[in-house]
């Protein structure tokens, strides 16, 4: 369920799309959860797989972009009952442990360790500035220069602004009639015959300095297109404005895939392409519609808009992945690998920290007593994370809740030693 940006739920977002690669990073993904059900009927790996696929598919109608799937839903579940038939083998095989016992003084120790690894994910922070860009790209609207990536649409108007918009200045620039304000340090320039000027430099050289000297002093920009696209069928992405030299070297990137839109944005925590990563908005794009998009950067987080709705959304300055490129190279382009580590570092902490605090305070007897426990001590991880290196509070929301559903999930798996029964035994006289 990443980002966290809600919208107005509908179904138009429901997309089947088969994709291989998708379709089998879903079944690899609901695979754990049939292998935790082995020990039952595969009726019951089949129904837990199904009900929570379906969860997942319907929350993500109100999820900025995600995009819900039927087929989700069927490789989800397909990928559960294949765990289950993995797992029973081995269980016939392989003893299967029931608990696993932990001595006090090593499960204390976890707290010191939970804590230091706390502090790793609050400090050295990348710069989420302009520090990397390159005053030697040109500004284009249509194609990149190079004329491998050329879009297919009308752009009626064009402005950069030097500033972030807010979301109620996005919203008053919605209208049909709305002229875009000034300020703008690009336009606002009127296209009547933009396609004669795709794939060439908008700007003199001197104009073009004077942009890259203003939005990197700034660290902040918001870019406006009214734009029309005349083919859904675009990828690439099309590019609709870049500020680039080459499709693999730019500082900011407008695109169209298909009936989605994409915003890269250049960083040192966002890669020499802004691809790490890059906003992706759901569908959004329909023949004959014009459109106005926003793309706004304020700092640290980036949002696009559409007609003034917020469509994709993402946090600039969390630290990149430290999964070493090489690896990086054999997994899915789409993976979400910098969400992927930073929520596994917190649920991991978390855990950690859950089971200290049952080492040092003893395992509550009464079950509520142990989940109220277990909840605060996760939640202690996921607060501190939220508010020392968290600004969005979407996305601290998400962090405290999957910190505290860690410590739930420790609670229910721990149990206090039960002492030995007495055995009194009395002796009787001759």
């Amino acid at each position: 369920m990443i980002p966290t940006g809600l919208r107005h739920p509908s179904l138009s977002y429901i997309q089947d799309i088969f994709n291989s690669a998708d379709f089998v990073n879903n079944l690899i993904l609901y695979m754990p959860l049939g292998i935790a059900l082995g020990g039952t009927s595969v009726t019951r790996a089949f129904l837990f797989g199904l009900c929570l696929s379906t969860c997942a598919e319907v929350l993500q109608l109100g999820y900025v972009d995600r995009i819900p799937s039927f087929l989700d839903i069927l490789s989800n579940t397909c990928g559960a009952v294949i765990g289950y038939l993995i797992a029973r083998p081995l269980l016939r095989t392989f003893h299967d442990p029931q608990s696993l016992r932990l001595y006090r003084p090593v499960t204390v120790g976890a707290i010191p360790i939970a804590i230091l690894a706390t502090l790793t994910l609050l400090h050295h922070r990348p710069a989420s500035d302009f520090s990397n860009w390159s005053p030697a790209f040109h500004l284009a609207a249509g194609n990149e220069l190079t004329g491998d990536r050329p879009w297919s649409g009308t752009i009626s108007e064009l402005a950069i602004y030097p500033f972030a918009m807010s979301p109620a200045q996005v919203s008053d620039l919605t209208g049909q009639t709305t002229e875009l304000p000034g300020a703008a340090i690009v336009g606002p320039m009127q296209f009547t015959a933009s396609t004669t000027r795709f794939g060439r430099p908008l700007l003199s050289r001197h104009e073009e300095l004077a942009l890259y000297k203003k939005l990197v002093s700034a660290n902040q920009l918001t870019l406006v297109v009214r734009m029309q696209t005349n083919n859904l069928e675009q990828s690439g992405p099309a590019r609709i404005v870049t500020y680039s030299l080459n499709p693999v070297s730019g500082n900011f990137m407008l695109g169209q895939i298909g009936n989605t839109l994409t915003f890269r944005l250049r960083t040192p925590g966002s890669g020499l392409s802004g691809s790490e990563p890059a906003l992706n908005s759901g569908p959004v794009l329909s023949l004959g519609h014009s459109n106005l998009v926003a793309a706004v950067y304020d700092g640290r987080i980036s949002r696009l808009y559409v007609d003034g709705k917020l469509v994709a959304e993402a946090d600039l300055g969390p630290r990149r992945p430290r999964l070493p490129r090489r690896g990086r190279h054999w997994l899915p382009g789409q993976l979400p690998i910098r969400e992927i580590e930073l929520g596994g570092a917190e649920i991991l902490v978390s855990g950690l920290f859950t089971i200290g605090i049952f080492g040092l305070c003893g395992v509550p007897g009464r079950p509520l007593r142990r989940f109220l426990l277990g909840g605060v001590a996760g939640g202690a991880i996921g607060a501190i994370v939220w508010v020392f290196g968290v600004s969005n509070p979407g996305l601290g929301t998400r962090i405290l809740l999957e910190c505290v559903a860690a410590g739930l999930v420790i609670s229910a798996s721990v149990e206090g030693e039960r002492a030995a029964p007495r055995v009194q035994v009395q002796q009787r006289g001759l």
